[in-house]
């Protein structure tokens, strides 16, 4: 028996979000916008802080490494400052006068610099490591190699290994 399966659409917030009723899909955002006016100088932070994080979710939508690298040093460079926001927290502070912070706009938004950097030149720097290890690798037996040539005579002695021609 074959049986017809009814096709449903996906959500972002997903199946759960669907079986809310009318009252509790309105509760659900107005609690959020209540959140959001009540902490407004928090949300303000991430927003602006995390404006790396969401270029690169928007851009490089395949690229999960990348997402997850910049995503996280990028985190670090917000949490830094946010906690300092925390601790220094009043719903009627001026709210406009977090972005205006020169310094930590820098901290924030280099912390996903660098996070980029790292993801960019990683892969150079192991490559650049393994080479020079292999190089050395190829020295230490051509040295093996002169060492059991002096013992076992010049006639028994295997070529060289050139390490400039060497593929790696």
């Amino acid at each position: 028996m074959k049986q017809n399966k009814a096709k449903t659409e996906k959500t972002p917030l997903g199946d759960s979000f669907k079986r809310l009723n009318w009252f509790q899909k309105s509760a659900l955002v107005f609690f959020l916008i209540i959140l959001i006016i009540t902490t407004f100088p928090i949300v303000l932070i991430l927003l602006v802080g995390l404006l790396p994080t969401m270029t690169v979710m928007y851009t490089d939508r395949r690229n999960y490494d990348k997402q997850i690298i910049i995503g996280c040093f990028n985190l670090a460079g917000v949490f830094f400052y946010l906690f300092g926001v925390m601790s220094d927290y009043a719903v009627r502070k001026g709210n406009f006068d977090i972005v205006n912070d020169v310094t930590m706009l820098i901290v924030m938004l280099g912390a996903a610099a660098l996070g980029l950097v790292l993801y960019n030149e990683l892969p150079h720097l192991y490559i650049h490591i393994s080479h020079s290890n292999y190089k050395h690798r190829i020295e230490k037996i051509n040295s093996r190699l002169e060492k059991l040539a002096e013992e076992w005579g010049i006639e028994n002695q295997k070529p060289e290994v050139n390490t400039d021609e060497a593929k790696f």
